[in-house]
This record gives C-alpha cells, structure tokens and sequence, in this order.
C-alpha cells in the first residue's frame, strides 16, 4: 500500500491507495534509477497492522534494521514488524505490562522483556522460553553484549546484573542513589 501527498496553499494532503509497488523481481539499477523519479520519491508506504488496542509505549528497531519491536498495553502485548515485507511478523501476548524490553540479537530471534510484575521474560524465535523474578520492580532495563548480561535497574540503590551465559544473578552493582531510573 502506498500514501501519495499533495500540498496545495500549505496543506497536505495524504490519498490512501493501493498503488504502483515496485516489483521485487527489479535490478538494482534500476531500482537506484527509480529514486531520480520525483513521484517515486514523495511517495510513502505505510507498515501493515502498526496498531495496538489501547497505546504503544515503546519502538525499537533491530540492530540489522530489518525488524521493528513494539510494545503496548490493554492487554499487555508485542509485536514484530518485518521492514522487507511492510507487514506484521508476529505479536505476542504477555501476562503483565512491559516496562522496558532489549533485542538480543542482530535480528528478531530473541528478546528480554522486563514486565510490571517484577518479572523479566525472555523470548526466542519460537516464543517465551523463561522467566525470572527481580527483586524489587524493575525500571530500566540494558544489554551489555560483550559480557552477555543484562542489567535491571530498578527501585533500590543497586544495579542487579543477569548472566546470561550462565544462567544465574551474578554480584549486584552498588550504587549512591537510592533508586536507579535508567541505566543508559
């Protein structure tokens, strides 16, 4: 689907259609060609199924950039948009409002979400595989790949560290403040 925008004495105008879509089956050169085309250039082309019930609180894009993660509430859900394909890859419903959540990896294949409840739930291309209660409620929530821990700050004046390696809570991180809102 594709958005076409016409700005007449400054207001633009947006007509929704199913218009030309560039055939996947084009060289490269000319799909290059294409973006001299000023019709080709002003046109948009929205992301199939980019809504959620009540809000969406939280977007992140893969680090390989072909996926898009969003979160939202009422009921408590995720949803993975293929960027390729302009179209919804999979939602996932989960047990309790999602506080803030990390990619793992370069694509979709696998997350951590850090829930409401206290809870941090790990998911992998098949779906939730586990969980794990934190000791008080989580804030923030960070990734360090070459440590291959994930961090949750939270309501106390310590930055407790999982290692995902091993599979256990490793020494927490002290720190000055009595509380920690965010760790990046």
């Amino acid at each position: 689907m594709s958005m076409r925008v016409s700005a007449s004495d400054g207001v633009k105008v947006y007509n929704i259609c199913s218009g030309k879509a560039v055939p996947q089956w084009l060289s490269e050169s000319k799909k290059k060609s294409l973006k001299k085309n000023e019709e080709y250039r002003r046109r948009l082309e929205l992301l199939q199924d980019l809504k959620f019930p009540a809000a969406c609180q939280r977007i992140k894009v893969t680090p390989d950039q072909q996926y898009i993660f969003a979160t939202g509430y009422h009921p408590p859900q995720a949803k993975v948009y293929d960027l390729a394909n302009l179209a919804l890859k999979f939602d996932r419903h989960l047990d309790s409002e999602v506080v803030d959540f990390q990619i793992l990896s370069e694509d979709y294949s696998k997350a951590a979400f850090l829930c409401a409840d206290r809870t941090v739930c790990f998911h992998a291309r098949f779906g939730s595989y586990h969980k794990t209660r934190v000791p008080r409620a989580g804030r923030d929530l960070a990734y360090c790949p070459f440590t291959a821990e994930l961090l949750v700050a939270g309501s106390a004046p310590e930055v407790w560290r999982i290692s995902l390696a091993e599979g256990r809570y490793m020494t927490p991180l002290p720190c000055r403040s009595p509380a920690i809102n965010a760790t990046g």
